[in-house]
């Protein structure tokens, strides 16, 4: 009863507040401790539907600069409330996502585009597949989502390997060859079950980032196994 009640007052709040839903408040928690979203950057949501860590990632980029793309295989109009023309929608599937289309994205928000420096300060993936009730699927098809937005983050191994050059990657852009879409210093958030893998994939954005940590908000159901990992300040 004590879990149904805090899960409740999440979503009752999330309504007051103007919030198209509650996982707003796990963004709202994680950027309050880690200010992942600068006043001014440019922010990725993977994931985005319903839209609400659209919301807040807008809300944090102040009032002037900035932009936020939304990318999800549904589609998901922008939401009223604590958005602005700075936020767009792409509906594709992270899997088949090229970098071209996110360049093509930026040039119709012509005011971000003269300003965009060729990458994303920050990443974020809320993506998740509807549970099928079998634990070790879940824990695994879920991991594939993380991997899948590390690899938009970061770049995927092979990516790296091959050291891709800058029209390979971007077609265009200053990103100096750089393998993903995360700019230097740029922060990474992403939801998985924790689970056979998951540590080991921590430990792989480890070497990509100065910091990593495991965060489970407030609002995250509490029988959930859902955690985020933090990955702060991609090393150059």
């Amino acid at each position: 009863m004590a879990k149904r009640l805090l899960n409740d007052h999440f979503s009752r709040l999330a309504k007051a507040k103007g919030y198209v839903a509650r996982s707003s408040f796990k963004l709202l928690e994680i950027q309050e401790r880690f200010r992942v979203v600068r006043p001014g950057a440019h922010v990725l949501d993977l994931g985005c539907a319903p839209g609400a860590w659209l919301q807040v990632a807008c809300q944090s980029l102040g009032k002037k600069s900035g932009f936020v793309l939304g990318l999800d295989i549904q589609a998901c109009p922008v939401p009223r409330s604590f958005c602005d023309d700075r936020v767009r929608i792409l509906q594709a599937d992270a899997r088949e996502l090229r970098p071209v289309d996110l360049v093509s994205m930026h040039s119709v928000h012509s005011a971000a585009a003269s300003s965009w420096s060729g990458g994303f300060h920050a990443v974020l993936s809320d993506m998740c597949h509807s549970t099928v009730g079998n634990s070790a699927a879940d824990v695994l098809r879920s991991l594939e989502l993380a991997q899948t937005a590390a690899a938009i983050a970061v770049g995927d191994r092979e990516e790296r390997d091959k050291k891709a050059s800058l029209e390979e990657m971007y077609s265009t852009g200053p990103a100096g060859g750089r393998p993903g879409v995360l700019l230097p210093g740029g922060h990474f958030v992403v939801k998985l079950l924790q689970g056979s893998g998951s540590q080991e994939f921590a430990q792989e954005l480890r070497q990509h980032f100065a910091k990593v940590t495991w965060v489970q908000p407030a609002a995250t159901r509490q029988e959930s196994r859902e955690m985020y990992l933090v990955g702060l300040n991609r090393r150059h």
